[in-house]
């Protein structure tokens, strides 16, 4: 159904407050496909960009779409906004004053301070301030914090912005007292809106960083916490009454509200799982939902068996949720490690949002140690997150006389078992184009080159095919895959390809996905190989990367998040439908700060 442009504007909006700039993004692209035209549209296609960490490519989105030239100064201002942040992009907590690039300070300094002179707004003038500083012209930043905060006493629109401009002030001046009395009132407002307090206090602390000020004082404007929930299930055979339930869940929003959780991340088995999902859609939280295989095969095996009443609870709760995902579109058929797996993924979806949102996150986990030896997930990924530096909070889960399990009935599964693991498949554009004499080059000088790099991860991939230009492989971690992925681009990008007789260079395409997959005998082949329908998920993602571009999947970015390693970096690249109508799926750019093998670099 086509919605009206004030629906569409209404639905985005609810996205940018709670942060979620995701679906922003996918809400913003498809409002521009319906008007194209329509400057705010626009706007909060290439603002929300700019929020997926994809700044220089919202930057060249905005000049696109001309909105450079448009009427109202605050879409104008969106250019200036992007520039500071390019300049951010190479500022943290370790950065000394005297290694950053001021030339990009300045430049960002130099449009805020114009726009200030065409509309005399505080807004302009601090941000110039703040820019100015950090580009060493101490005495302009002071002179423009001075103006910013007369003009602030003055603003009688929305009060966030106009304290949250003094606070930056006072920072910027020093005046420390006059900072903590104003940020306590900045904290008082814009509850609602976890994104804008996320951007202030990121900001914020940054000028702490600069000016030797504790970050400390930024505590009351920290955005709301997200968790990642799991726990005990409930069945039949784990049975909870009715006051217990009441109590539990008495104790979960207790935690809840105590440590300001507002977005959560988990599934939705019966048991504690539902518990958790229904205390944050009680108390006003944002619910999403992650589910290891479909929902209703889900439902039969994880809510079903504990009767009716969950299974009512759990439709209630994938109604109201504000994302229900799917770890993969596989079936059960039996395999437990997919509930390992989902939680990896849900895991990594929190952590990967609360950086997004500069937020804290914590673990709220219902254990009973009694019940340890039959709660081995519950355990490992209580292991998994601390193994991250991530708290964990437990929730005391009531004592439980476990019964002996109800005799299943016997399913006609599989014997195979499948296993979660990174995925990747590359071609490469214009192969198809090459003469005899350029396939002789693509063999006897590219290929050597491109074995060197899995050479170089022979220990760690699990499998590796080749069909013409064609690569499939697998390994066990994401950041693995990635890592090579970044390789063998880099050795097509950076080979002299001048001797083919081709209008084009070559560029690969890489699609990277992290599913569930069989190690399977091909007697054909004579030899193992890895298949499912996650594999083939992954060759239809590759034919629609852009040449010279790494695809990654929600899950893979996920578990590269999990896996804690930190060097990749990933820009949203919006909800892209697959080959040949396999589906769509959102899709992230891969980037990362990881160095080839020494034995490239001299190629």
């Amino acid at each position: 159904m086509i919605q009206s442009p004030e629906e569409l504007k209404a639905k985005i909006l609810s996205a940018q407050k709670s942060g979620d700039y995701l679906n922003e993004y996918d809400l913003a692209r498809a409002a521009i496909k319906l008007h194209p035209d329509d400057e705010f549209f626009q706007y909060c296609a290439v603002l929300a960009l700019s929020r997926c960490n994809a700044k220089q490519r919202a930057l060249d989105t905005f000049y696109s779409y001309k909105l450079h030239n448009s009427e109202s100064e605050y879409i104008r201002a969106l250019e200036a906004r992007i520039l500071k942040d390019l300049a951010f992009l190479s500022v943290d907590e370790s950065t000394s004053p005297m290694s950053l690039d001021t030339g990009k300070f300045y430049a960002a300094a130099r449009t805020y301070q114009k726009a200030y002179e065409q509309t005399g707004g505080h807004y302009s003038a601090i941000n110039a301030a703040t820019l100015y500083l950090l580009a060493g012209e101490t005495e302009l930043a002071n002179l423009l914090a001075t103006s910013a905060i007369g003009l602030a006493l003055k603003d009688e629109g929305p009060q966030y912005f106009s304290l949250a401009t003094r606070a930056e002030a006072y920072l910027l001046l020093n005046r420390e007292d006059a900072a903590r009395a104003v940020i306590a009132e900045v904290a008082k407002h814009n509850d609602q809106n976890l994104l804008t307090r996320a951007r202030t206090h990121h900001q914020l602390k940054l000028i702490c960083n600069y000016q030797r000020i504790g970050v400390d004082i930024l505590d009351p404007i920290l955005p709301e916490t997200v968790i990642h929930y799991c726990g005990h299930a409930f069945y039949n055979h784990h049975p909870i009454d009715a006051q217990a339930e009441n109590e539990l869940k008495a104790q979960m929003e207790k935690v809840l509200t105590e440590n300001h959780c507002t977005i959560a991340y988990g599934s939705l088995m019966a048991g504690s799982d539902i518990l958790f999902a229904e205390s944050i859609l009680k108390l006003g939280g944002e619910l999403n939902i992650w589910l290891p295989f479909g929902q209703d095969s889900f439902c039969d095996v994880a809510v079903r068996p504990a009767g009716q009443q969950w299974v009512d609870r759990f439709h209630a709760c994938i109604k109201k949720a504000n994302t229900v995902s799917f770890a993969t579109e596989s079936d059960f058929l039996g395999d437990e490690s997919l509930f390992g797996y989902c939680s990896d993924v849900t895991m990594g979806m929190a952590i990967m949002r609360a950086n997004s949102l500069g937020s804290k996150r914590m673990q709220l986990a219902v254990l009973n140690p009694n019940l340890a030896k039959q709660s081995r997930g519950t355990i490992s990924n209580i292991n998994k997150w601390n193994g991250l530096g991530h708290p964990t909070q437990l929730v005391p889960s009531p004592e439980i006389s476990p019964k002996p399990p109800a005799q299943k009935s016997r399913q006609d599964y599989p014997t195979n078992r499948r296993e979660p693991h990174a995925i990747l498949f590359s071609d490469i554009r214009g192969y198809s184009k090459l003469t005899d004499r350029d396939i002789l080059w693509y063999y006897n000088v590219l290929h050597p080159l491109l074995s060197k790099v899995t050479a170089e991860f022979k220990s760690d991939i699990q499998h590796i095919d080749t069909w013409g230009d064609a690569i499939f492989l697998v390994t066990e971690k994401a950041s693995t895959a990635a890592k090579i992925a970044v390789a063998l681009n880099t050795v097509l990008a950076e080979i002299d390809q001048s001797k083919l007789s081709i209008k084009e260079p070559l560029m690969m395409r890489i699609g990277l996905h992290f599913g569930p997959v069989y190690k399977l005998y091909d007697h054909l082949a004579e030899c193992y190989t890895y298949s499912s329908n996650d594999v083939t998920k992954t060759a239809r993602i590759e034919p629609v990367t852009p040449p010279g571009e790494i695809f990654g999947t929600e899950p893979f970015v996920a578990m590269l998040e999990l896996e804690g390693e930190g060097w990749a970096n990933f820009e949203y690249a919006g909800t892209i439908s697959s080959a040949k109508d396999f589906g769509a799926f959102r899709m992230f750019h891969i980037r990362t700060r990881y160095q080839p093998p020494a034995l490239l670099c001299s190629l």
